[in-house]
C-alpha cells in the first residue's frame, strides 16, 4: 500500500506548490496594504489644494448666484457655483501704517515688523489720535488685510473709508490706535 505521493517525486510537488502558494499569498497582502493605504489617505485628507505641510489655512470661498429664466418657459432656474479664491503673498501686499496711538515710533515699528515678514511698506506717517487700532482693506483685499492682524494685536479689520486715511494708494493701511 504504496501512495504515489509518499516517495521522492511526490514530495516535490508538494513543496513547488508551497511556493506558489506562498508567492500568490505575498500578491494578496501587497493588494491589501495598498488599498489599506488608499482608504487612509481618504480619510485625513482635509481637501487643501496645497502642498502637504503647506500649513495653508487662509484661502476664502465666495459664492456667485445667477437666475435665468428659458425663453418661452416661463420658468426660473438658479445656479450655483463656488470659487476658490486665493491669498497674495506679502510681497504683493502694500501696507501703509500711520500712527495715532500717542506713541512715538509706534508706526515705525510696526512698518520694520511687516517689512520683515515680506510686506511691501510705504513709509509710516503720523495720524490724529484715535480709539482702537484698524486695518483697513482696499476692494478685493479683505483676506490679504485680515492676515496683518496676526502682527498688528488688537485690531480690527474694515473696509477702506472715504477719504482714504494717508491719502496714499495702499492695499492695506493700518491706523494705530489708543
Amino acid at each position: 500500500m504504496s501512495d504515489a505521493n509518499d516517495g521522492p517525486e511526490g514530495r516535490g510537488k508538494r513543496a513547488g506548490s508551497g511556493a506558489g502558494f506562498s508567492a500568490a499569498r505575498g500578491a494578496v497582502l501587497v493588494a491589501i496594504a495598498v488599498i489599506i493605504g488608499i482608504v487612509l489617505l481618504q480619510a485625513i485628507d482635509d481637501g487643501n489644494s496645497g502642498p502637504i505641510g503647506d500649513g495653508s489655512t487662509s484661502s476664502s470661498s465666495s459664492t456667485t448666484t445667477s437666475t435665468t429664466t428659458a425663453a418661452g418657459s416661463g420658468g426660473t432656474g438658479t445656479s450655483s457655483t463656488t470659487a476658490k479664491a486665493t491669498t497674495l503673498p506679502p510681497a504683493e501686499t502694500t501696507v501703509k501704517v500711520l500712527n495715532g496711538s500717542g506713541v512715538q515710533g509706534g508706526a515705525t515699528t510696526v512698518t520694520n515688523t511687516l517689512k520683515s515678514k515680506g510686506y511691501k511698506t510705504l513709509l509710516p506717517n503720523t495720524v490724529a489720535l484715535q480709539k482702537g487700532t484698524n486695518i483697513y482693506f482696499k476692494d478685493g483685499r479683505q483676506t490679504e488685510c485680515k492676515a496683518l492682524t496676526a502682527y498688528v494685536p488688537n485690531s480690527t479689520v474694515a473696509a477702506m473709508p472715504n477719504p482714504v486715511p494717508g491719502g496714499e494708494d495702499a492695499d492695506c493701511i493700518v491706523v494705530l490706535g489708543t
